[in-house]
């Protein structure tokens, strides 16, 4: 009896305790999945869903906005009297020079029917045209019989300026007169009626033409108005939009530097200062690019390009005075 009492008793982990009985054990364990992802990864992945789903409607919502698939067309005004014997003009924009506030256009001019000489595009007699644009007139005679070739005009850009690039419009005046002369007589002859046919296309621009209701009889007053393309808008707002999404990284990756939660590494320093040469660049690249210091260079391109250089500054400061053992 004290023998039995005497024993030691074995420890509770080693009774029973067998590699064969731990195996068993291990199998007998559920298993857990290891490819769901846990609770956080889930609100992440329908985050980022939502995410492009909302910008996926954005988009779509500047499609529609800007109209990026406007093709152009011609119209078409007449004025004088409704005869055969009218002067077919046809206006084509060429290009516009929006820093100087001009716009330059091809008249091309082609009498019709009694008006045509021996030669398809040659007036039967002297032809003058009145090319009026604000407060300048210019006078373009076409010989009988002689090619008429065309010829190039500049209205002036009114109630715009480049300073509101890329929400910049514009609009020109233009009035023409056509007159049968005569070189003997000093005052023009008989007024012609006119058909003018204007081209709505401008690379870059939106170009519309309208008539003016208080155009006398013997003329013809056009109005043109002006703004930028939908595309071009698109893209200069998405590339100054995107020069706010570099400089707030920059600074994202300076603050956590700044207060200990990332090591100043080599490699952010330099991801940071390629962005002090990447935003000129991106913004050289825009559509029709104007000159530095328009309004939206004041308000998004230089606090984001200084951002970015602070940015850089400090993030080289912190790696300077961390331990060189610790670089």
């Amino acid at each position: 009896m004290s023998e039995q009492s005497s024993t030691p008793e074995a420890p509770p982990e080693a009774v029973g305790s067998s590699p064969l009985r731990d195996q068993e054990q291990i199998r007998a364990r559920p298993v857990q999945d290891e490819r769901r992802p846990p609770r956080a990864s889930r609100r992440r992945a329908l985050g980022l869903f939502f995410f492009v789903a909302a910008a996926a409607i954005a988009y779509l919502a500047a499609l529609r906005t800007f109209d990026l698939a406007a093709t152009a067309s011609e119209h078409t005004f007449h004025a004088g009297p409704e005869s055969g014997d009218r002067l077919k003009i046809y206006l084509e924009p060429l290009w516009v020079d929006a820093v100087n506030d001009a716009i330059e256009i091809r008249l091309s001019v082609a009498p019709n029917r009694s008006l045509r000489g021996h030669r398809p595009d040659a007036p039967i007699s002297d032809v003058t045209v009145n090319i009026t644009t604000g407060d300048t007139t210019e006078v373009r005679v076409f010989r009988a019989d002689q090619p008429i070739p065309p010829t190039v005009i500049r209205p002036d850009l009114n109630d715009g300026s480049i300073v509101h690039y890329p929400l910049d419009r514009y609009h020109a005046d233009l009035m023409l007169q056509a007159f049968e002369s005569d070189n003997a007589a000093p005052e023009p002859g008989r007024p012609i009626g006119q058909e003018v046919t204007v081209w709505e296309g401008l690379l870059g621009y939106r170009f519309k033409a309208h008539q003016a209701p208080d155009t006398p009889p013997d003329s013809i007053s056009l109005r043109f108005d002006l703004e930028r393309a939908g595309a071009h808008i698109f893209f200069a707002l998405a590339a100054y939009g995107a020069m706010i999404v570099l400089a707030c990284n920059s600074l994202a990756i300076t603050f956590l530097v700044a207060l200990g939660r990332r090591r100043p590494e080599p490699t952010l320093i330099g991801a940071v200062a390629a962005l002090v040469f990447a935003l000129p660049a991106l913004r050289n690249n825009i559509p029709g690019p104007p000159p530095l210091g328009v309004w939206a260079d004041l308000a998004v391109f230089l606090w984001a390009e200084l951002a970015t250089v602070i940015g850089s500054a400090l993030l080289v400061l912190s790696w300077a005075r961390q331990p060189a053992d610790r670089r």
